[in-house]
Order: structure tokens, then C-alpha cells, then sequence
């Protein structure tokens, strides 16, 4: 059998015939010539595919949230959704906001640095005439390409309803504390984080009744790493020597561990109105305790007799009790 397979030699002399032009290569248009074309890696390489689906759903019960918040408390309609997240670098991120935005920059302990809410003009001017309740006066018309103190009081009204609703939505990830640190008009005044740092960016789309806006958070990749393998959705795999290290390190610090015991020597029943009559003074019959269970941190732990000690009240310890065993 003929082999049709070719040579090393072969395969070079091809690729240098088809880069030179020397070899022909067809098309619908008869023969051509094969051009090079340069190709620019680091345009192409900006954007990472990673998707976090666990971020994604957080990101749509955080847009459930924030459209509740804006029809409850701004009365305004609006439909908010998640948009897919994009992994991009800050100046990239940057480039795609719209020329006047207000810029929110906030803490979120105990992670750190900081994150970045952007409300882009077309979302604050909706914003501000649904907090005002018709069109925005002549006083708070954006008309200068800054924004007006009016203006900037609902940016961070909105900005703190935000944070507010991402802690609620991201409690079940982890307990942080998010906290505004200040406002600004575009990124240009934000030097916490690097133009060539990677950033995660969340936009939401804001549609009205009559236009659309959206306002994005952005998450620098330094920011969140600790989270990004949960993020992601990836399973933690589990090293047996380093939980056998942890297990001893518990069992040894536990042993140091401070208890409070207590101890219940008497139980005694009263019907409701004999209750509401005790007052300072009031005695309250108890049976002659002979038994009486300790408690460890509120827990029953063990049953034994009540009795004296060298001149003190004290109890003999019996049993160990079952997690399930009643106070006696």
C-alpha cells in the first residue's frame, strides 16, 4: 500500500512553498497566493473564558434584590439582570464605561482591597428622577458632564442599598463586612488598582420604562482570590495528613478549653397565675433533691447525687449522660 503520509522534509518544504508564494493554493476563485497576516497575541489574550458559576448566581439573586429595593423604595419600574461575567483587565474595563460615571470604592472585610461599584450617567439620571418623583429640576440637570451634589446623594444611596443586598446574598459564601469608602466621578482618581490588574466585571442591565442603563461591580482578581476556587464551583480536594494536623492541633487545644459547669438540684411545677403572683420574697417549694444532673456550657453532661463535702453542697457523680437525656 502506497503511504501518503509525508515526510518531515516534505512538510517544511510545503509550509515554506505556501509562505513564499511559490506553491499555489487553491480557493472558489481559482488559484491564489497565501499571504501572512500578523497577529497580535495580547489583544487576544486579555479576556479569560473562566465563567464562576457559582458567581453567576449570586450576581442574579443580587439583580433579584436590587430591583426589589428599586420598586419598593425608588418606585420606579425596572427590569435588572445579570449580564455573563468577564474577566478583563481594569483599564480594558474602564475603556468600556460610559465617558461620566460615578465611581463607588468599597472595603469588603476581611478581604482585601478594595471593589468597585460603576453607575453609569443614563442609570443615575433614572435614578435621580424616580427618587425625586418626576423629571430632575433644572437645580439637578446633568448638564456639565460632572454630576451635582443631588445627583451624587443618590449614587450613594444606591451604592449602599448595593452592598447592603450583596452582603445578604453572599452570606452564605462568606461573612464579610462591606463598608463605602468615598465617590468619585470616572476611574481616573481610583489608584488601588493597577491598570494592568485583572479584574472580574459584573454588569447589570437596567431597562426602564422608556431607556436602558446599567451599572457594573467590578472584583480585582487580588481582591477575592481566597474565594475564587469556590467561585468557580471546583471541589476542594481533601489531604488526609494535613486534617490528621488539624485534628491533633483541636484535640490538643481543646483540652485547655474553660467549661462553665452548673448543676440542677430541683425541679418544681407552678400553674401560670401562682407564677405571675412571685415577687421578692416569695418562697418556692422543691422536693428533697436527691439527684441532680451538671451541665457543661448549657448541655447535660452527667447525672449524680446531691449531697455535702467536707462542709460544702456538692453532687457525686454517677453516670454520663446520653445527648438526649432529660434534666432531672
Amino acid at each position: 500500500m502506497e503511504n501518503k503520509t509525508l515526510s518531515d522534509e516534505e512538510a517544511d518544504a510545503l509550509l515554506g512553498g505556501v509562505s513564499s508564494g511559490a506553491v499555489e493554493v487553491s480557493s472558489e476563485d481559482g488559484a491564489k497566493y497565501a499571504d501572512v497576516h500578523p497577529f497580535e497575541f495580547g489583544s487576544h489574550a486579555r479576556i479569560q473564558s473562566n465563567s464562576y458559576p457559582r458567581l453567576k448566581v449570586l450576581n442574579q439573586q443580587l439583580a433579584n434584590l436590587v430591583q426589589s429595593f428599586c420598586s419598593s423604595t425608588l418606585n420606579c419600574e425596572v427590569e435588572i439582570s445579570a449580564q455573563p461575567v468577564a474577566v478583563r483587565t481594569f483599564s480594558d474595563h474602564s475603556g468600556q464605561m460610559g465617558a461620566v460615571s460615578a465611581v463607588t470604592t468599597f472595603k469588603a472585610l476581611p478581604l482585601e482591597g478594595h471593589g468597585l461599584i460603576i453607575l453609569e450617567a443614563p442609570a443615575i439620571s433614572q435614578l435621580v428622577e424616580a427618587f425625586f418623583g418626576g423629571a430632575q429640576s433644572e437645580a439637578l440637570r446633568n448638564t456639565s458632564g460632572a454630576f451635582t451634589p443631588g445627583e451624587m446623594a443618590v449614587c450613594r444611596l444606591f451604592s449602599d442599598s448595593v452592598l447592603s443586598m450583596m452582603q445578604t446574598s453572599w452570606e452564605a459564601l462568606i461573612d464579610m463586612k462591606l463598608e463605602r469608602d468615598s465617590t468619585e466621578v470616572g476611574t481616573d482618581l481610583i489608584d488601588d488598582i493597577g491598570a494592568t490588574d485583572l479584574v472580574i466585571g459584573n454588569r447589570f442591565e437596567m431597562k426602564f420604562k422608556d431607556s436602558n442603563a446599567a451599572f457594573s461591580l467590578l472584583l480585582p482578581i487580588n481582591m477575592i482570590r481566597p474565594l475564587i476556587p469556590v467561585l468557580d464551583g471546583q471541589k476542594r480536594e481533601r489531604d488526609a495528613a494535613e486534617d490528621a494536623r488539624w485534628d491533633r492541633a483541636i484535640r490538643s487545644q481543646l483540652l485547655d478549653a474553660d467549661v462553665r459547669l452548673e448543676g440542677t438540684v430541683g425541679r418544681a411545677e407552678l400553674r401560670l397565675g401562682q407564677l405571675i403572683g412571685i415577687k421578692p420574697g416569695s418562697v418556692i417549694n422543691i422536693d428533697n433533691p436527691r439527684r441532680a444532673t451538671v451541665l457543661a456550657g448549657g448541655v447535660p453532661v452527667l447525672s449524680g447525687k446531691f449531697g455535702a463535702h467536707s462542709g460544702r453542697n456538692a453532687i457525686e457523680t454517677v453516670d454520663w449522660l446520653e445527648p438526649d437525656a432529660k434534666i432531672h
